[in-house]
C-alpha cells in the first residue's frame, strides 16, 4: 500500500468510529412516566356562575430529543371538571375523563425547557353530580362529545431523570354542546386546565 494511503486509512477509520458515537449521543430516545393534579374549568357563551374543579392526569410519554430539540407524543388519561353554580340543569359538577394524545415539540436550554403541540382527547366518561341527589352518567343528549382537540403549552425543569414542570391545557373544539329535544345552539362548552407535574424518564 502507498505511503500516502496508508496516511488517508487512519483519519477515514477514526470518522467511521466516531460518527455512530456521535449519533448516538445527539440523537436521544426514551421513555417516561408523568402525574400531577389539575385545576380546571369551562368557558363558553353561557350565563351560569362557574368555578374550577380539581382532577388529576397521569400517563406516559415517548422523547426522541437531538440537539436541544424534541418531540414528545404520550397517552395520557386526563380528568376535566368544574362546578356550576346556579339552579339550572347544570346545577353541581360535570366531571370528564378522556385518553388524551399530545403531540409536544420541546425545546431544552440547561435545565429549561418549554413546549408546545396540538392534542387529542377520547372521552371515556362523563359525569353529572348534582348539588342535591344522586350522581349520573353524561350521555349526547346531555350534549357530551366524544372528542376533544386542545393545545398544550409546558415549560419546566429536567433534573436527569426527573422533572417537575406546569401544563396548561386550552379547549380549541367544545367538548359539551347544550342540547334539548333535539335542538342544538343552546351553548358551548370548553375546557381550560392547568396542572402541576412530576415525571420520571427511564
Amino acid at each position: 500500500m502507498p505511503r500516502l494511503s496508508r496516511w488517508l486509512v487512519v483519519p477515514v477509520l477514526a470518522i467511521l468510529i466516531a460518527t455512530p458515537q456521535h449519533q448516538a449521543q445527539a440523537q436521544l430516545i426514551s421513555f417516561g412516566i408523568t402525574a400531577g393534579a389539575s385545576v380546571s374549568t369551562f368557558t363558553g357563551d353561557f350565563a351560569t356562575d362557574v368555578k374550577n374543579n380539581t382532577t388529576f392526569i397521569g400517563g406516559a410519554f415517548v422523547r426522541l430529543q437531538a440537539l436541544g430539540f424534541g418531540v414528545q407524543p404520550g397517552l395520557y388519561y386526563a380528568g376535566k371538571s368544574a362546578k356550576f353554580a346556579t339552579n339550572g340543569p347544570l346545577d353541581g359538577t360535570r366531571k370528564l375523563g378522556y385518553i388524551q394524545i399530545p403531540i409536544v415539540l420541546r425545546l431544552r436550554l440547561g435545565p429549561l425547557y418549554v413546549g408546545g403541540g396540538p392534542s387529542v382527547g377520547i372521552k371515556i366518561s362523563c359525569l353529572n353530580t348534582p348539588t342535591t341527589g344522586a350522581s349520573s352518567d353524561c350521555n349526547t343528549s346531555d350534549g357530551a362529545k366524544s372528542t376533544e382537540f386542545t393545545g398544550i403549552l409546558e415549560a419546566g425543569l429536567d433534573f436527569r431523570h426527573f422533572s417537575i414542570g406546569a401544563r396548561a391545557d386550552i379547549g380549541i373544539s367544545n367538548a359539551l354542546e347544550a342540547i334539548q329535544s333535539g335542538n342544538s345552539g343552546l351553548a358551548t362548552y370548553k375546557t381550560q386546565t392547568v396542572s402541576a407535574m412530576i415525571g420520571y424518564r427511564f
